[in-house]
């Protein structure tokens, strides 16, 4: 019987995640891998669900106490597909060198850490969640990843992926009806606190209507207390109006708690909904520090 893990020796299992697919980034990520010394022999687009990104988080060793960070997880994939790769080795490395070179070019997640010349720097990741792209680790979790999320289908090698020679053509499909998404976190933070303060206009005092024109000239609305700043500055009669409350979020870890869904009803009662991407920007950076300019 053929051992599954042995078909991953000179392979690694990736995903191109759909953060990078909106933000039009999978050819530069694909031309990164290639110079690296590995190209895909076949790909797949997937739909990732909550029960694959439980399973995914327990071959990772996630543990009970932080599987809760994987939630964001859900608002990412939601937003649309992934691309799952098989990555063949052109260069006959050991599976050690193969797998440790692909993390190294991958690079890490916390923000300044990861290193110039990898994927995740070059590119722009905006947190650890919107992150461009996974690679699997090891043969065994390039194994279990791949089967988790193609299913069983994942064990004959002939049915789970479509030709290389195809791969082309599908992005360009894909991305053809999409405009490259090229926001950050302060750009949706700061279109969000815009959004509310032109809302609350006519609640805010003198001093306050200076002081959201002037973050705005200086491009500050996304510091970190200029939500509170406005927040400040609204009537008496209007300092506990809801849309307070979110001017005052900062929408990174260590604030107080967020229930995305809860935000995304006030603000769309409120005439100041959020997008697919600003829903999925915020939603993950209260969990996952961002990359700030």
């Amino acid at each position: 019987m053929r051992d599954p893990v042995e078909d991953w020796n000179r392979s690694v299992f990736g995903l191109i995640s759909p953060d990078a697919l909106r933000r039009h980034l999978a050819p530069q990520i694909l031309a990164r891998l290639r110079e690296a010394g590995v190209t895909p022999t076949g790909w797949r687009s997937v739909r990732i669900g909550g029960a694959q990104i439980d399973a995914v988080a327990d071959i990772q060793k996630a543990g009970a106490g932080q599987t809760f960070r994987y939630r964001p997880l859900d608002a990412l994939f939601a937003i649309g597909p992934a691309l799952a790769l098989r990555l063949q080795d052109q260069q006959e490395r050991p599976p050690e060198q193969l797998y440790g070179d692909l993390q190294r070019l991958k690079g890490r997640t916390t923000p300044g850490a990861s290193e110039a010349g990898t994927i995740r720097h070059d590119l722009g990741l905006i947190n650890a969640v919107l992150s461009l792209v996974h690679l699997s680790d090891s043969p065994s979790n390039s194994a279990q990843e791949s089967r988790v999320i193609l299913g069983p289908v994942a064990e004959d090698p002939d049915r789970a992926w479509a030709p290389a020679d195809g791969l082309a053509g599908y992005l360009d499909a894909l991305t053809a009806g999409l405009q490259p998404e090229r926001r950050r976190f302060g750009d949706v933070l700061t279109a969000v606190r815009g959004r509310i303060a032109a809302a609350l206009w006519t609640e805010l005092t003198e001093a306050g209507r200076r002081t959201v024109a002037d973050l705005v000239q200086r491009g500050a609305l996304a510091e970190p207390a200029a939500g509170t700043r406005i927040a400040a500055e609204l009537s008496p009669a209007a300092s506990a109006h809801p849309l307070a409350d979110v001017l005052r979020l900062p929408f990174t870890p260590g604030g107080p708690p967020v229930d995305m869904a809860d935000v995304q009803g006030l603000l769309r009662l409120h005439g100041c909904a959020l997008d697919t991407w600003e829903f999925v920007v915020l939603a993950t950076s209260i969990y996952f520090e961002p990359v700030r300019p």
